[in-house]
């Protein structure tokens, strides 16, 4: 197993940011970017500690420290990069393993598990210190399956569920010391969440997924959406094709948005009936990567379509826009509990 733990700050050749404009040469941005004012105005927030930046590197996803949301974890393909000053500065604290999501003990902010591939093989490391050192607790037999979601539970955090690109959700339910396979969606697994006394998988073609017993056993509430009867203002919508990101509600028990290939859905009550939110898009398309309510206002969202942020405060009713440079794409959306001016932006290619 190739992981290594670098003590110095990785070194990128990437694009800067001066006087609050991007050059983004011919790629766009990627890394991190950030709002210190509710999503009035983004900036780049890649510094490396030492020199450099990270505005070069995909953000597969960002995850706040569980006790302090100063501290962020950012998981990419080269490894997993953290901040604890806000993304003032990164260190580059792990390498050799692509990860893909990462999950925090909501108990022991300083047990975190990275989830991704090495080499051929899906894996699962762990870490007891907040990334300073880490441990193999999981390889997939099966190869070019990696493992693209994990999440810890927030009733009892010995139980760590995470999901395969094939469609199988695993479970620890001894802080991942063994696993045990518990379902198979036969279909990507692009996110896992737990809410109150519930948790969700959402799956790349068949939507949401629920469990009430961590994980053992599932059932659909997305069904509707993928059949061929939606409508939204009295006009008939086309079918979901695709899901991409999902986020709770975390004043609401049962208010869930989705982001997908056909734009933003809400549903009030945990996915009995589901509704569209009409997006200001001036193109055809309503593809929304990356969605997020503010955990300490629920008519605060924001959605993202291609290098555009959409931000509301009146839940969905209307939106402003916010433009980022072209060729950006938005991967997850970070909004700081304790401080909801402060937003975060994990940037890079958003392809599926």
């Amino acid at each position: 197993v190739l992981i290594l733990i670098l003590g110095l700050s990785l070194t990128a050749a990437s694009c800067d940011l001066a006087n609050g404009v991007f050059d983004l040469g011919s790629g766009g941005i990627r890394g991190v970017v950030k709002s210190e004012d509710n999503g009035e105005s983004f900036s780049a927030a890649g510094n490396l500690a030492l020199k450099g930046n990270i505005n070069n590197v995909t953000a597969n996803s960002l995850v706040f420290d569980s006790s302090n949301p100063d501290t962020i974890y950012l998981a990419s393909s080269g490894g997993v990069y953290k901040t604890t000053d806000a993304a003032k500065t990164w260190h580059y604290i792990l390498s050799g393993i692509t990860v893909v999501d990462i999950g925090i003990d909501p108990y022991q902010s300083n047990v975190l598990y990275a989830a991704g591939i090495v080499g051929k093989n899906g894996k699962i490391i762990k870490s007891l210190d907040g990334g300073t050192s880490w441990i193999d607790i999981y390889t997939e037999p099966s190869q070019s399956n990696p493992v693209l979601a994990i999440a810890v539970s927030t009733s009892n955090s010995s139980v760590v569920l995470a999901g395969l690109s094939t469609g199988e959700i695993i479970r620890s339910v001894d802080a991942g010391h063994t696993w045990q396979a518990t379902k198979d969606f036969s279909d990507r697994i692009n996110r896992i969440r737990f809410g109150p006394g519930v948790v969700y998988a959402l799956t790349l073609h068949k939507g949401v997924q629920k469990s009430f017993d961590q994980g053992l056993t599932w059932a659909s509430i997305s069904g509707f959406l993928t059949g061929s009867n939606l409508s939204a203002n009295g006009q008939a919508v086309s079918s979901i094709t695709a899901f991409y990101d999902l986020s709770l509600d975390q004043r609401q028990p049962g208010v869930l948005y989705l982001g997908t290939e056909q734009g933003v859905y809400r549903t009030v009550n945990d996915g009995i009936s589901w509704s569209a939110l009409a997006l200001p898009v001036k193109n055809a398309s309503l593809r929304t990567t990356a969605v997020a309510v503010n955990p300490s206002n629920s008519n605060n969202l924001f959605a993202a379509v291609a290098s555009t942020i959409f931000k509301s405060v009146n839940g969905g009713v209307t939106w402003e826009t916010k433009l980022l440079p072209p060729g950006s794409g938005v991967k997850s959306i970070l909004i700081n509990p304790k401080a909801n001016n402060l937003i975060y932006l994990g940037m890079g290619v958003t392809q599926q």
